[in-house]
């Protein structure tokens, strides 16, 4: 098995180091080695910079920090899959990070101009600044490893590390929907969410190269994932708002969207944000649209919206 490099840092704000501890650290099963954990330590961003630096194999990094003095933190590493931030007394961050799968943030102290992004794999369409502050939230773009390898950042999902992210209610999902692996990748994390989330996004990623094993999986997901019977993930998630972006009306995303309302899923909202503005296009959203809402509701203050009003029926609204 692949053996896997992580760094967490934990740091307090004082001035004097008062202990430090390195361990192995396990994550749901996966055996890691050079695993360390740097506990009730201080230092100023050029500390932690240089430390980075000198770990270019990590896959896993978990920043929990308070800085003494402000200064802007340097996240440069190319093998990076999964970031956690939590960063206080800092002045600004920089992350360049283009295999980032999964960006997890708790709290930052500095201003949204101050923050920068590298990592082209993630998409969202949701803001998450909000009155000058980045509210908590997790970004994660779903891809299955290649056959015989493990997906590290998925199995910190699954493992005791997503008590650390539960009042990190946003979360921003990319996923093939076509992929029954990937749904299944999908369903894994939202089944271990500890609490009820605020609101989720769903981003369905466009596949142009699917391969054999993707085209047989599409059936698969059709006829194990999408039963009616079954509440998706299971029958105690809850979420009180669901975008679903990228929304092509294909039979996946309706799938998707019908299990989630009619098993009560989802308690507030759905709001559908379109792929395209072709005329194919827009009438086979505004069909699926149109059919999500004569769906039964389970909560009676559940509604549908669209960003685009033009594909709603005024009748439905």
């Amino acid at each position: 098995m692949k053996a896997f490099v992580i760094l967490m840092l934990v740091i307090c704000a004082a001035v004097i180091v008062e202990q430090s501890e390195a361990e192995e650290m396990p994550v749901n099963g996966v055996d890691v080695v050079d695993a360390y954990r740097f506990a009730n330590c201080a230092a100023e961003t050029e500390v932690f910079n240089a430390v980075l630096v000198s770990c270019p194999s990590l896959e896993v990094l978990a920043l929990k920090i308070s800085c003494p003095k402000k200064g802007f933190l340097k996240i440069e590493n190319h093998n990076l899959k999964f970031l956690f931030l939590s960063c206080l007394g800092i002045k600004g961050i920089n992350v360049s990070s283009p295999n980032l799968d999964i960006l997890s943030i708790e709290y930052l102290s500095c201003k949204e101009e101050n923050f920068f992004t590298a990592s082209p794999r993630l998409h969202s369409h949701r803001n998450y600044w909000a009155a000058g502050q980045c509210l908590a939230h997790t970004s994660y773009i779903i891809s299955c490893p290649q056959q015989g390898e493990e997906s590290i950042g998925h199995e910190v999902m699954l493992s005791g590390f997503n008590n650390c992210m539960k009042m990190l209610s946003l979360m921003s999902v990319s996923v093939d929907l076509t992929n029954a692996k990937e749904v299944e990748m999908l369903r894994q994390v939202l089944a271990a969410w500890p609490v009820e989330m605020g609101e989720l996004e769903i981003v369905s990623k466009i596949n142009n190269d699917a391969s054999k094993e993707s085209e047989s999986s599409i059936g698969k997901t059709r006829n194990t994932i999408w039963e009616e019977t079954k509440p998706f993930p299971n029958a105690e998630f809850r979420v009180y708002a669901v975008w679903l972006s990228n929304f092509s009306g294909s039979e996946e995303e309706f799938a998707l969207a019908s299990c989630m309302i009619t098993h009560g899923t989802v308690i507030r909202t759905v709001t559908i944000r379109p792929s395209s503005s072709s005329t194919t296009k827009k009438s086979k959203i505004k069909a699926a649209i149109a059919k999500l809402k004569e769906l039964p509701k389970c909560h009676n203050c559940f509604h549908i919206r669209c960003s685009d009003e033009a594909l709603v029926e005024p009748s439905l609204w």
